[in-house]
């Protein structure tokens, strides 16, 4: 289970990177927030990660 203040961040990013993308499609949208959750755990560099990667930190939750 996810922590409180990692949700909320999460949330934040996703606020902050699909903001500009206005979406009246659902489906468009759940495509969307799938390729953002992608790039945030594969390909986004985390400070408290030392930047890398959840996903190179946390390899067993790769298919989460």
């Amino acid at each position: 289970m996810l922590s409180g203040c990692i949700v909320q961040r999460i949330k934040e990013i996703l606020k902050q990177e699909l903001l500009f993308n206005i979406c009246n499609n659902y489906q468009i949208l759940r495509i969307l927030i799938k390729q953002s959750i992608h790039i945030y755990n594969n390909k986004r560099p985390h400070l408290t990660l030392k930047m890398k990667t959840p996903n190179l930190i946390h390899p067993k939750h790769k298919n989460r």
